[in-house]
């Protein structure tokens, strides 16, 4: 059985949405830790469950059932976040970049760009949460709404995204990705996709996907790879 501290953080971590698969991975394999062995798998397929369109979840699940440490796990998850977060360093560098929602990975990364200009991400808003890390850490940040990605896009030199899965034919991320990448699309703007390695899956999405089902009141959305850069 969980202990009660154990029931509170896995449900704290069920209803983060606001929070970066990152973040959400950090969390989790801190709550696995003070799980007793034999539940870690049970543990983390309910919090997959619950972000069902995080591959990196999936991805962790995966790992704990093949039995691997978690001390490994994390060593492997924060070189990757490492790795991730230098390419797009190299990437923004002196650039002005238009973002969306908020990938912890993808924050790290901007801390080059010149400029960056963050659409707040209705309904849940998380670009403003973005922008405030970006500010305290004296990056010039403007946000905007979601409706005015057009200006934005306009008004940048290219475009960056995270992504909670990557498949072969796009990706899956927060709504408004695919708005934001049909109009880079339409103004010669690359719209450049920050993914880990571990969020990258064999499969090719389609609507029938077993886990990846998409209902009226998601906050998610599938792009199509032809509109991204990976």
């Amino acid at each position: 059985f969980f202990s009660k501290s154990n029931m509170v953080s896995t449900d704290e971590i069920i209803k983060g949405k606001r929070s970066g698969q990152s973040a959400i991975i950090k969390r989790t394999l801190e709550l696995l830790k003070k799980t007793d062995e034999e539940m870690r798998l049970s543990v983390c397929e309910e919090i997959a469950k619950a972000h069902k369109f995080m591959a990196g979840l999936k991805w962790l699940c995966e790992k704990i059932r093949e039995g691997f440490n978690l001390d490994d796990i994390e060593r492997e998850i924060e070189k990757a976040d490492r790795e991730a977060v230098k390419y797009l360093e190299e990437i923004v560098d002196g650039k002005v970049v238009v973002t969306i929602s908020r990938s912890h990975t993808v924050e790290r990364g901007l801390l080059k760009a010149s400029r960056v200009i963050v659409l707040e991400s209705s309904p849940k808003k998380e670009g403003v949460d973005m922008a405030r890390y970006l500010k305290g850490r004296s990056v010039e940040v403007s946000v905007f709404p979601d409706c005015a990605v057009g200006y934005a896009v306009k008004s940048c030199d290219l475009a960056v995204v995270g992504a909670d899965a990557v498949f072969k034919n796009g990706i899956i991320n927060k709504v408004g990705t695919l708005p934001l990448a049909l109009c880079c699309k339409h103004f010669s703007k690359d719209c450049y996709v920050v993914a880990q390695s571990y969020k990258f899956l064999d499969d090719a999405f389609s609507d029938e996907l077993k886990g990846y089902v998409f209902t009226e009141d998601m906050i998610f959305e599938f792009v199509p790879i032809e509109l991204l850069k990976i």
